[in-house]
């Protein structure tokens, strides 16, 4: 087994642990809300990519002040990208690969210091590529929140890592997945309830089959509109020639609703 699959099992055994310790805890659900995700993908083969993601997020919390949270995420793709569910080139719709993923943030472990942790399970529910990836998928990850609340007008750093594993693939020409990404993120609040998020959704990847790297800026600029929605735009851009060119630029645009 490699280090990285090492890791992510000992990822996912940490937040299985902090869940069962809290289980038993005073505890109730918090506000649902919903992330309306809209993306387009320009390749580097010049074909062009049209996302909508709309992820539902549902928190527990516990008396002790951590939190449970299990995600839901439904990808929908039009694109004119070629593959095995392309094949023609042309412009083409369906559903990308559905996932769960079940996230624990703790208390306070230090004035204004969180540690993160989840795990994904990812399901082949998309058409071949360019849909979806035609395998069975787990990613546990982990990471912190530190807030600085007296620094500027807000500052909270919050990186993360997880990493993706595949098996059980749908057909024979799929290699099975082995990625790493990383989030280096960051918000930098500025007032009225603007702030600037770095690495929100887009990370930097290591594709550990083929031992390459793709490294993007992702940026957004995002507003809180007020307690039942929130707004950003921003995007992501490939730095330089990494070897592994996955996309040329995305241009992303998210909106929070909260119930």
């Amino acid at each position: 087994m490699s280090r990285l699959r090492k890791l992510g099992w000992g990822i996912f055994a940490v937040a299985f642990a902090a869940v069962a310790t809290n289980a038993a805890a005073q505890s109730g659900w918090g506000s649902a809300y919903v992330e309306n995700w809209g993306f387009y993908q320009r390749n580097e083969n010049d074909s062009g990519q049209w996302k909508y993601e709309p992820r539902l997020y549902l928190p527990y919390r516990f008396s002790d002040g951590g939190t449970f949270t299990q995600r839901i995420d439904v990808p929908m793709i039009y694109t004119n990208d070629s593959g095995a569910g392309n094949p023609g080139g042309g412009w083409s719709g369906g559903f990308g690969d559905i996932f769960i993923e079940e996230i624990y943030e703790s208390r306070d472990v230090a004035p204004n210091l969180r540690w993160k942790a989840s795990v994904r399970f990812v399901f082949p529910t998309g058409k071949q590529s360019p849909f979806g990836a035609s395998q069975y998928q787990w990613a546990p990850g982990g990471g912190f929140a530190y807030e600085m609340p007296d620094l500027w007008r807000g500052v909270t750093l919050n990186p993360y890592v997880r990493y993706f594993s595949g098996f059980s693939p749908q057909y024979d020409n799929v290699k099975e997945k082995r990625t790493l990404d990383l989030y280096p993120a960051a918000s930098f609040g500025f007032g009225g309830g603007w702030s600037l998020l770095l690495y929100p959704d887009n990370p930097i990847t290591y594709n550990e089959q083929n031992g390459t790297w793709f490294v993007p800026f992702d940026l957004m600029l995002a507003r809180k509109i007020d307690a039942t929605f929130e707004a950003g735009i921003g995007g992501a851009w490939k730095l330089g020639h990494p070897s592994d060119p996955s996309y040329r630029y995305i241009i992303d645009a998210l909106l929070i609703v909260h119930f």
